[in-house]
């Protein structure tokens, strides 16, 4: 299957290939990647890399020799994806294509996704690149660099190809690769292995390299070609979004009250009456979004407490399923009716979509769980869902001025992004992201495929950037150290309030704008980072189906964007890292409490 899948592959390049041999407008670069061979003794390869960019509509084409395994066919994408979101460049007016060639049959895996990325974005920016420098690392959706495998015989192959400089993940300085060790004990030859530590910035000054951590793109683009991207520095400020935000937590607290009075009648609803406290304390401090959630979460308890008390049996039950599926229905068909939508009506009717979409999902979660009491949790998520879709459409009369968006623009960018997270979240599987947000990343992606069959446009795709952004974080948290993290939670805050920032010169980004102030409340590092995220990417499809690109410039700088660290390392850190390398495999840290914390239920 693999063979004729490569095949098919071949022959539509073959299609796309002038008759003349020559792509037309097309930018052509080409850099050197290294490697893991295969076979038993791990040993470093160099690839050769062509990036050819030319207009087009947003298709990524592969080829390699020998082949290799699909997740560099994702490293492709990805590349060509984050070089373009990076640049601030429309991914769907280019065509990339990548041809990776070596002369022996390499370890599948992502590690030259970063030089890919540079590659792409020199192509798209014209720029030259060194050809002493040589790079290995992960890319992450976000720009960062991440951790890889194999990098001593790497770091090896780069030197005898001329390497000067060679560039790692940041906090892969020093590695633990699996050293053979044989013993003759009588007639017999004992073959055992050990783990050694290798610091290989010392070992690269042996081969006459010298090794710089890097921990973005950024960073390794200025070694490669001396510039960076320039990133403006805008302030936004949530207080010119009050009105609207406020809107909404009245209107969310105004029906949860009137909840809370029927269900009084009967119980004491101890920890919805705590979830409307806690929402009323961030309604005084001004975060209207996050105490929207927490009437919300309160709504969705004392739903389910008064299910409680008014649904006796099956026959009630199945009598409240009919109510939640006839209102479900005419909210459908109000959605429906919207269709001339604009570039401010698109997210707030988006946002509505999107829950109907859930209440339809929870509704057929209570009629097939089988079990009564689960079947009043889901049907208390769905009534609630729709209640909250109800809030949101609110919304609509606070518009002024609409700008219309063609309704067969917006079905071909539902559909492109539809493609990118499926994309994505094979990627995110090939390379071991983590399973939990790779399911909740399919889940989202189901629930975008039914929201575009219901013509719901809008709703599929910001449902999409949803499982876009889960998949990515499924990837960049792979091998991600405290400091990792802390450094992510920087870099997500700034580039959500700059994509924000960019948004609302064209538009009220109230979306982007509600998720940006939810992650502002967030304790917890991981859930922070992806309301951010969420945040930003929203704000970029605002921007998008508003057809305005702020392409970013680049600055030629005369010294690193980063100070090398120090060449001193202690016996004592050598034992602290914990990462032991296999050649060709990413290293994957245990960051369980970061993946539950996720997985807290989005507002």
């Amino acid at each position: 299957m693999r063979s004729i899948g490569l095949l098919l592959i071949a022959i539509l390049l073959l299609s796309l290939y002038p008759a003349n041999g020559e792509f037309v407008n097309a930018k052509i670069v080409n850099i050197k990647a290294v490697a893991v061979k295969t076979g038993e003794k791990p040993e470093g390869a160099v690839i050769n890399i062509t990036v050819i960019v030319t207009p087009g509509t947003g298709k990524v084409f592969v080829s390699t020799i020998p082949y290799t395994e699909i997740d560099m066919q994702g490293s492709a994408q990805l590349a060509a994806l984050t070089a373009c979101d990076l640049l601030g460049v429309d991914f769907t007016k280019h065509d990339f294509f990548y041809e990776i060639r070596a002369d022996a049959p390499i370890v599948g895996g992502p590690s030259a996704g970063a030089v890919m990325t540079i590659a792409t974005i020199a192509a798209l920016k014209n720029l030259t690149l060194r050809k002493d420098v040589f790079m290995t690392g992960m890319i992450y959706p976000d720009g960062f660099i991440g951790p890889v495998g194999g990098i001593p015989y790497k770091l090896e192959a780069a030197a005898k190809a001329g390497a000067k400089i060679f560039l790692i993940p940041k906090g892969q300085r020093v590695v633990y690769v699996q050293e053979r060790v044989e013993k003759k004990e009588g007639p017999f030859l004992i073959i055992t292995t050990k783990v050694v530590p290798v610091d290989v910035v010392e070992m690269g000054k042996k081969l006459g390299v010298k090794v710089i951590e890097v921990s973005t793109i950024d960073q390794a683009l200025w070694y490669y070609t001396g510039y960076t991207i320039k990133t403006p520095k805008p302030k936004i400020n949530l207080s010119k979004y009050s009105d609207l935000l406020k809107t909404l937590a009245i209107n969310m607290k105004k029906r949860t009250m009137n909840l809370l009075k029927e269900v009084e009648q009967f119980t004491e609803p101890h920890r919805a009456i705590q979830l409307i406290k806690e929402g009323d304390e961030y309604f005084d401090k001004g975060y209207y979004y996050t105490a929207t959630c927490k009437y919300f979460q309160a709504a969705i308890e004392l739903r389910y407490l008064y299910y409680r008390n008014k649904i006796n049996d099956y026959n009630d039950l199945s009598k409240e399923f009919d109510n939640v599926s006839k209102e479900i229905d005419e909210m459908t068909d109000y959605l429906k009716s919207l269709r001339k939508l604009g570039i401010e009506s698109f997210q707030i009717v988006g946002a509505a979509e999107e829950r109907i979409a859930w209440a339809e999902n929870y509704l057929y979660n209570a009629k097939t769980c089988g079990d009564f009491d689960t079947a009043l949790n889901y049907l208390a998520l769905a009534k609630e869902r729709i209640e909250s879709a109800q809030v949101w459409l609110s919304l609509l009369k606070t518009i002024k001025e609409d700008i219309p968006i063609n309704e067969k623009e917006l079905k071909k960018r539902a559909e492109f992004y539809f493609r990118e997270a499926e994309s994505l979240i094979v990627y995110a599987r090939s390379i071991g992201g983590y399973p939990n947000l790779i399911s909740k990343a399919e889940e989202t992606v189901d629930l975008a495929r039914r929201q575009f069959d219901m013509g719901f446009y809008a709703g599929s795709a910001i449902t999409c950037i949803d499982a876009i952004t889960k998949a990515s974080l499924s990837i960049e948290f792979i091998g991600v150290t405290e400091d990792m993290l802390k450094d992510k939670l920087e870099s997500a805050k700034k580039s959500a309030m700059t994509s924000i920032a960019e948004a609302e010169k064209i538009v009220t980004p109230i979306l982007p704008i509600a998720y940006y102030e939810f992650a502002e409340t967030q304790k917890d590092v991981a859930i922070a980072i992806s309301y951010y995220k969420l945040a930003e990417r929203l704000a970029k499809l605002i921007v998008v189906v508003a057809k305005a690109y702020p392409e970013k410039e680049l600055v030629k700088l005369e010294s690193p964007p980063i100070t090398p660290e120090s060449e001193e390392v202690s016996y004592h850190h050598l034992h602290r890292i914990s990462n032991i390398e296999i050649p060709g495999f990413c290293t994957v840290l245990a960051i369980t409490a970061l993946a539950v914390a996720f997985y807290l239920r989005r507002r």
